[in-house]
C-alpha cells in the first residue's frame, strides 16, 4: 500500500438533465486538474451526470451506459482512481442512488447504495442497506453520499471494515433546511453543518475524509415547475489531527487536491486508538 498519495475533488455546477454538458464539463475540468498535478484519486459530487431525476427516470444510468463508460476510459487515461460521484440506477423495480469506484485499469470495483436518503428523495428511490469496502493500492476505501454524512453510525461501519479513506458525493444546496430556520435568522445553517461535521468524521474515524458536493446553481425538474437554489459547495479534505486540510470555501466551480501521507493516520490510531477501542468493544 502507498504511504503517500495525492487526492482531489472536483466541485462543478450540474445541468439539469443535460447529460452531455455535464461530461463535458467533468472531462474539461478532470483534463485541467491532470494538467497541474497526477492524483490517485478523484472524486465527483452526487448526481453529477444528470442532477436529480424524480420525474425524469428514465434517465437512470448504470454499469452499461456510455456515461460510466467514460468514466472507465478516463480511469485509464489518467492512471487514477475515480469516485464516479452518485447517479440513478434501476435494479429490478426499485431505483437507487449508486455510486462507482473506478480503479485505474478502468474496473468499477465498488458500488454503493446511498442509505440515508433525504426527504425529497423518498418517494422516489429506495435506499440501500449494507456498506461495502474495497482494499486498492492507495487505501480501503468506502463511500457514504450526501444526507449519510450526518450519522456517524455508517462510519463506525466503514471503519470496522477497515477504510481508511471515506469518499462522500454530495448535492447540498443552501435551501435544504433554510425554510424552517429562518426564524433563527441563520442563513448559514447549511455551511455550518457540513463544515462541523467533515472534519468531525475524519478526526473521531482516524481516516482521509474526501467531501465532494456540487457548485454553483441546483435545478430540479418537478412535476410542473422547475425548483432552484444555490450550492454550498464547501467541498474538502479532512485528515485526523488537522482536520481540514483543503478546501473550496464557496459555491464555484474547480478542484481542490492534497498529498496525503498515511503516516497521518498511524500516528493518530497510536496516539488516541479510537480504532483499537472499537473493535475491543466489538468482541
Amino acid at each position: 500500500m502507498k504511504i503517500t498519495i495525492k487526492v482531489a475533488v472536483i466541485q462543478m455546477e450540474i445541468a439539469m438533465l443535460d447529460i452531455k454538458a455535464n461530461l463535458n464539463k467533468a472531462q474539461k475540468l478532470l483534463k485541467d486538474l491532470f494538467s497541474k498535478v497526477k492524483c490517485d484519486l478523484v472524486v465527483f459530487p452526487e448526481d453529477f451526470i444528470t442532477g436529480p431525476i424524480p420525474y425524469n427516470l428514465e434517465l437512470a444510468q448504470d454499469e452499461s451506459t456510455s456515461s460510466i463508460q467514460l468514466f472507465r476510459k478516463l480511469a485509464i487515461d489518467y492512471k487514477t482512481h475515480i469516485v464516479c460521484g452518485s447517479v440513478i440506477k434501476k435494479a429490478n423495480d426499485n431505483y437507487f442512488n449508486t455510486s462507482f469506484l473506478i480503479n485505474d485499469k478502468g474496473r468499477i470495483i465498488l458500488e454503493y447504495q446511498k442509505i440515508n436518503l433525504w426527504h425529497p428523495e423518498r418517494w422516489y428511490l429506495t435506499a440501500g442497506s449494507r456498506v461495502r469496502v474495497v482494499s486498492t493500492a492507495i487505501g480501503t476505501i468506502g463511500i457514504v453520499i450526501c444526507w449519510d454524512l450526518a450519522f456517524p453510525e455508517i462510519f463506525r461501519e466503514l471503519i470496522k471494515l477497515g477504510a481508511n479513506i471515506v469518499c462522500c458525493p454530495s448535492y447540498w444546496t443552501v435551501d435544504d433546511g433554510v425554510s424552517q430556520l429562518k426564524k433563527y435568522r441563520q442563513i448559514e445553517a447549511e455551511n455550518n453543518f457540513v463544515n462541523a461535521l467533515c472534519p468531525a468524521r475524519a478526526i473521531e474515524n482516524e481516516i482521509l475524509f474526501i467531501y465532494a458536493n456540487a457548485g454553483g446553481n441546483a435545478k430540479v425538474q418537478l412535476k410542473k415547475k422547475v425548483w432552484q437554489s444555490s450550492q454550498i459547495g464547501q467541498s474538502q479534505i479532512c485528515v485526523p489531527i488537522y482536520g481540514t486540510v483543503a478546501k473550496i470555501d464557496d459555491n464555484r466551480e474547480g478542484y481542490i487536491t492534497y498529498e496525503f501521507d498515511r503516516n497521518l493516520l498511524i500516528d493518530s490510531e497510536r496516539i488516541y486508538k479510537i480504532k483499537k477501542d472499537l473493535l475491543i468493544k466489538q468482541n
